[in-house]
Formats: structure tokens, C-alpha cells, sequence
């Protein structure tokens, strides 16, 4: 890497991610964190805390808050960049110059041990790795890279730019948008789990024909489960982020911008808003609607609508102020218990002494 401090803050400035830069037009050679930064070294400082560490190590650049900049005037060999949000600086800034190179594979794009039909249409520079198995009708756009042992069922449509890691599958007639991210062992449009039983109580499959539908710039965290529809479509939105190990259930609708954290289940036939935030190990029951800007945390269970934005916790969910409240109560059952039997005992003595 050999950049100039004047072509990030060119580049990042003209899309409003950095604001000023101040200083000499350092070399950054690398990005480092801020504990091991060095002379030739860009690092990210979002708070006061990490300033000092900063300074002692007296890297070529730094992007901080404008807040910060004074504290950095100490330094001037230093490129000082500021940012109104470091983090999503940092973000942005390093997917460009500090990403894992993903079209550096050791072997030819389309790998010889891929398996493509001939009714697929594969866009330019598309990489197959090898065991990828690309089936009937399948349709892949420019710029994505499909890692080694992927299945793409027939009839699948996966957009431009999009990464699948190893060993992804999509299930028939599956849609992919653009910019999708789908990491090791997720699984996109396998049945639901829908059965009828009989008098005896023995289980029978209903057939689940539907597909999914994954927007632009989605993103999944390993080994994620999308359940095609029964009918129809099962929906996630653009922008929708999935920490790994959850599941979305058959017909589910996740709203645009939602943040799923691992372990996280979402039943059949549920929506959730735009931009709901939900931690791990919460659970949505079926046929639930969830409002926009709703946040869930402590292992929320919602079994009912959520209308309102705001932050809820417990099952059944409940705002998580009287959460934490009613917590700190249950905590003192055991003692509140014990005084109620000594008060029931000496109301008792009272009686008898009347």
C-alpha cells in the first residue's frame, strides 16, 4: 500500500464522509489499530480515551471528531482528518484500501472443478471457486464471487458484486440483489416448516412453493437460515443486517435496515419495520407485525403486535424500564416471601390473642 493523505481525504470528502484535513500530506503505508500504530501508519480515534495512545505512537494520519483535533496538535508530521462519524469512516474508508482481497484466488476465476450448466448466464468477471455447482437457468451478474462448494439450485437470480462463501446454498427460483453478503453455510430458501396432522397425530408435509427474495446490500452471518414461502415470497429488505445463527421463518417480511444479532428466530408470516434492532437470542412468534424503530433486548419474546417505537425487553415484552423494575424485584421473591409468611404469623398471633 502507498497512499498519499490527500487522495483518501480527496475521495472520502467529495461523498461527505470526511470533512477537513490539516497538516502534511503524509505516506500511509498501513492501517493499524490505535495501540499499534507506527510512523507510516493510519489509525481511527473515535473517543477521548484512546487520544494519549495516539500521540505516543505519532502515526502518519489520523481521522478523529473535529471535538478531538486540538488534542492532536502536538503532532506535526501527523495528517490530521476529521470525521462527523469516525466509525462509519472507518468503515467506508477501509472497505476501499484495507479489504480482504476476495478475487485473489489461486486459481483460474472459473475454477475447472465447477460445474455450470449451459442454460446459466454468468456475467463478467464472475468468480466460481472450485465444487460450485450452478444449475439450469441459473443468472449471475457482473463482479460477484461465488466460493468454492456453493450451490445455486435452478432458476436462481444472483445479482452484481455479491460475495457467497463457501459452502452457501440457494434453493430454486431464489432471488439475490445486489451487493449481498452471504457468509459460510447459509441456507436460503429451504421448506418451511409446515405440516398437517392426521386423526393419529402422524405429521404430513405441506408442500412450501414459494421462494425468497433478498434485496440489495443484505448481509448474513454464517450458517443463517431463510425459509422459502408456503405462497408467495418470504422478503428481506435492503439493508437488512443478520448476525450468524439465525432464522427467518416461511412468509416472514424483514423490514429495510433491520440489525438481527445471533440466535435470533423470526416465525412464519411476521413483519418487522424498517430499522428494527434486535439483540440475541430474542424470539418473534408467527403472524406478529413489529412497528418501525422498535429495538429488542434481553432475550425479548413478542407475541403479540408491537405498535409503537421504542425499547422493550422480557417475554412477554414489556418497555424496558418496567423490564429492569420488575427484574429488580423478582430478584427479592425469595426474601419478600419470607416476610409475608412472618406477617401472616403475627397477624395469626393477634387473632388468637383477641
Amino acid at each position: 500500500m502507498n497512499l498519499k493523505a490527500s487522495q483518501i481525504f480527496k475521495a472520502f470528502h467529495a461523498r461527505g464522509v470526511l470533512d477537513e484535513m490539516t497538516g502534511p500530506d503524509a505516506d500511509i503505508a498501513r492501517f493499524d489499530p490505535v495501540e499499534k500504530g507506527t510512523s507510516s501508519s493510519l489509525v481511527f480515534v473515535d473517543n477521548a480515551d484512546f487520544v494519549d495512545k495516539a500521540i505516543e505512537t505519532s502515526p502518519a494520519a489520523v481521522v478523529i471528531p473535529i471535538k478531538l483535533r486540538e488534542s492532536f496538535a502536538s503532532l506535526p508530521s501527523t495528517a490530521i482528518l476529521t470525521s462527523r462519524n469516525v466509525r462509519l469512516a472507518q468503515a467506508l474508508i477501509r472497505q476501499v484500501y484495507d479489504d480482504h482481497a476476495l478475487r485473489d484466488v489461486e486459481w483460474p476465476a472459473i475454477h475447472p472443478a465447477a460445474t455450470v450448466h449451459e442454460s446459466a448466464s454468468v456475467g463478467a468477471d464472475v468468480v466460481l471457486g472450485p465444487g460450485v455447482v450452478v444449475g439450469r437457468n441459473v443468472t449471475i451478474g457482473k463482479g460477484s464471487i461465488i466460493k468454492a462448494n456453493t450451490v445455486l439450485e435452478q432458476d436462481v437470480v444472483i445479482g452484481e458484486d455479491c460475495v457467497l462463501h463457501p459452502g452457501v446454498v440457494v434453493a430454486h427460483a431464489c432471488e439475490v440483489g445486489n451487493r449481498v453478503i452471504l457468509k459460510s453455510g447459509c441456507v436460503i430458501g429451504m421448506e418451511g416448516f409446515g405440516f398437517a396432522q392426521d386423526e393419529k397425530g402422524r405429521s404430513y408435509r405441506i408442500p412450501q412453493n414459494g421462494k425468497v427474495v433478498i434485496e440489495d446490500d443484505v448481509l448474513m452471518g454464517s450458517q443463517c437460515n431463510v425459509d422459502r414461502a408456503t405462497w408467495g415470497e418470504t422478503r428481506i429488505r435492503a439493508g437488512a443486517k443478520f448476525d450468524a445463527l439465525c432464522h427467518i421463518g416461511h412468509n416472514a417480511d424483514i423490514g429495510e435496515d433491520c440489525i438481527i444479532v445471533a440466535q435470533t428466530g423470526v416465525a412464519g408470516s411476521s413483519s418487522l419495520g424498517k430499522r428494527v434492532v434486535i439483540s440475541g437470542q430474542c424470539a418473534i412468534t408467527d403472524h406478529v407485525s413489529i412497528a418501525d424503530d422498535v429495538t429488542l433486548v434481553q432475550r425479548a419474546g413478542v407475541i403479540n403486535d408491537v405498535n409503537e417505537p421504542g425499547v422493550y425487553a422480557g417475554t412477554p415484552i414489556q418497555p424496558v424500564k418496567d423490564y429492569f423494575r420488575n427484574a429488580a424485584v423478582a430478584h427479592k421473591l425469595v426474601e419478600l416471601r419470607k416476610q409475608v409468611r412472618q406477617l401472616e404469623k403475627q397477624v395469626a398471633a393477634m387473632g388468637q390473642q383477641e
